[in-house]
């Protein structure tokens, strides 16, 4: 048996090459799951998850990186018994075709159709006179974006909030860097995506940022400590079906290009719902579309969890959380552009430093996060894997 704190590796005795994955895998992991890469070519391995509490980003990359190893030795490897939460995982960043499924495609192992992103019909509610929104990706877009761009005396900072509570958290946030960075900050919140010609300083949601460094080749430099970004699936008050019930109806989210809308249509597909029958309201905003929701013009409501929680007693009374996910997986960014690459150590200095002082963590209690700590290549990894296979 190899043992870390939080992972264990136990070998099945009379099968060889049969193991028991016993914990939680993430960062940690690295080492034990290093152990595994010796194996000889062209054998059969067999993973059982049954007691495995969960796989995080960081965990799911290390996971693939063993895997492809494997596949380059001519190795076949089958995995069995996820829970719930990690077979979506699984499924979600293309690791499904490893679980052992009794004869059905990996793929299709719950007998519900893989999630098609790009649902049959949709509302969109967002009325935006002032602001044109360039599609995601197009040669005019790709266009705009300078070679180069210098630094100036000031910079634009924009953030998008997880909950309507932090913007006055924001603003002191703002305020807090200019005078440790000693340079003007102009900051703003985001509704659509931010331009990536005239932001310096971005907090960005995980697809949002996934775009950012995509297109423009935003930085990741930051993420809230021990926070992801987790989706709830709420109906009205007086409903009392239950989310099997709800095949065909009609689903309010904000946007399109989200993983608050992937995950939740991967919750839905989990539960023996077929998501592509949905009819999709794009709201705009995740209040929006609650308040579709109350006035009975759609049935149900994803919504970041972070949103949920903060709502009024009002609202809340007014809604009921019908599932949850549970994947630690995405989370919201904090970015900067290329120009300021060698800059960046004083941001997360200052970013990191919060903690230590009595204004900095009155701001982050504002803002309603713990603290920041840097990003692991590995999530970040995992997060464009999956903004490049269901947005791009």
């Amino acid at each position: 048996m190899i043992t870390t704190n939080s992972f264990t590796i136990q070998e099945i005795s009379g099968k060889d090459y049969h193991y028991n994955f016993i914990g939680s895998i993430d960062a940690h992991a690295d080492e034990i799951l290093e152990s595994l890469s010796s194996l000889p070519a062209e054998v059969h391995v067999l993973l059982d998850f049954s007691k495995v509490e969960r796989v995080n980003s960081m965990g799911l990359s290390l996971l693939l990186k063993l895997f492809e190893e494997w596949e380059r030795k001519r190795i076949r490897v089958e995995v069995q018994n996820l829970n719930r939460m990690v077979s979506m995982l699984f499924k979600i960043t293309g690791l499904g075709r490893f679980v052992k499924s009794d004869g059905q495609s990996a793929e299709s192992s719950s007998g519900v159709a893989a999630v098609n992103p790009e649902p049959p019909r949709f509302t969109d509610r967002r009325h935006l006179p002032d602001r044109r929104v360039m599609p995601r990706d197009t040669p005019e877009r790709r266009k705009s974006a300078p070679e180069k761009r210098e630094a100036g005396d000031k910079l634009n900072f924009v953030a998008s909030l997880q909950s309507g509570q932090q913007l006055t958290g924001w603003y002191l946030l703002n305020t807090y860097l200019q005078r440790r960075l000693k340079k003007a900050i102009h900051f703003e919140q985001s509704i659509d995506v931010p331009n990536g010609n005239t932001t310096d300083l971005l907090f960005a949601k995980p697809f949002e940022a996934c775009l950012m460094i995509k297109q423009y080749g935003f930085i990741p430099v930051m993420r809230p400590i021990a926070e992801a970004d987790e989706v709830v699936i709420l109906t009205r008050a007086d409903e009392t079906r239950s989310l099997k019930e709800y095949e065909g109806v009609t689903v309010g989210t904000a946007t399109k290009d989200s993983f608050v809308y992937l995950l939740g249509r991967f919750l839905c597909d989990e539960n023996g719902l077929d998501s592509a029958k949905f009819t999709f309201d794009f709201a705009g905003n995740e209040i929006k579309a609650l308040q579709t929701l109350i006035r009975k013009k759609c049935d149900l409501v994803f919504m970041l969890k972070k949103t949920y929680e903060g709502l009024s007693s009002f609202s809340r009374d007014n809604v009921r959380k019908v599932d949850e996910s549970q994947t630690d997986f995405a989370c919201h960014l904090f970015c900067v552009a290329p120009h300021l690459k060698e800059e960046s150590q004083a941001l997360i200095d200052s970013l990191m430093g919060m903690q230590n002082d009595d204004q900095g963590q009155q701001i982050l209690k504002d803002i309603q996060i713990q603290g920041w700590n840097k990003p692991e290549a590995g999530e970040v990894q995992m997060l464009q894997m999956v903004y490049n296979k269901y947005v791009v």
